[in-house]
């Protein structure tokens, strides 16, 4: 997060799209809520959701458009008070928030495939998410049980490995001169 911060600032990218993690986010935290798990299974969520808010408001920002997040943001305001209305509608969206994001790991895999480089792609930063998918999968079975998480966690571990394991493959040495 704080890299893809670092950019939009000091280098005013343009065309960054909305992260689809704050939705994600936004899902897994509204889910955590509404099944009344504990507070320490997702305290961090709160956190990761100001970051991306914050990425998104700068990024319009220098798209010279603040105006334009507001769309954004009323849709994640209303979605916090949707989501809870039928236990469905939680568990659909919750379902949906997994899906992308594994869309969303497997469009970065096609990149590396495609580019054939991983210079723009940080190898510590993906086995810190896999680091931490494998510690999730740990708490949450030692405290809620749920499947719908674990099959998550599990799938985005595998992902991120994956990951990690191709930006280190497509990783370019630097040669040293003499």
């Amino acid at each position: 997060m704080l890299e893809k911060l670092w950019t939009v600032l000091s280098h005013r990218v343009r065309n960054l799209p909305p992260p689809p993690d704050v939705s994600s986010f936004l899902v897994f935290l509204r889910y955590q809520c509404y099944y009344e798990y504990p507070l320490l299974t997702y305290l961090e969520y709160p956190i990761l959701i100001a970051q991306d808010v914050l990425l998104l408001l700068c990024a319009f920002h220098f798209n010279g458009n603040v105006k334009g997040a507001a769309p954004y943001m009323a849709v994640f305001v209303a979605s916090w008070f949707v989501l809870p209305l039928q236990k469905w509608i939680i568990d659909l969206a919750m379902n949906l928030s997994t899906f992308i994001s594994v869309a969303s790991k497997f469009a970065q895999l096609q990149y590396l495939w495609k580019t054939r480089d991983s210079g723009t792609v940080s190898a510590l930063t993906w086995s810190l998410a896999a680091y931490t998918c494998a510690t999730r999968i740990i708490t949450t079975i030692m405290t809620t049980g749920d499947l719908t998480i674990l099959t998550r966690f599990v799938i985005m571990l595998a992902l991120n490995v994956w990951v990690t394991t191709t930006v280190l493959r497509y990783r370019k040495t630097a040669v040293k001169a003499e």
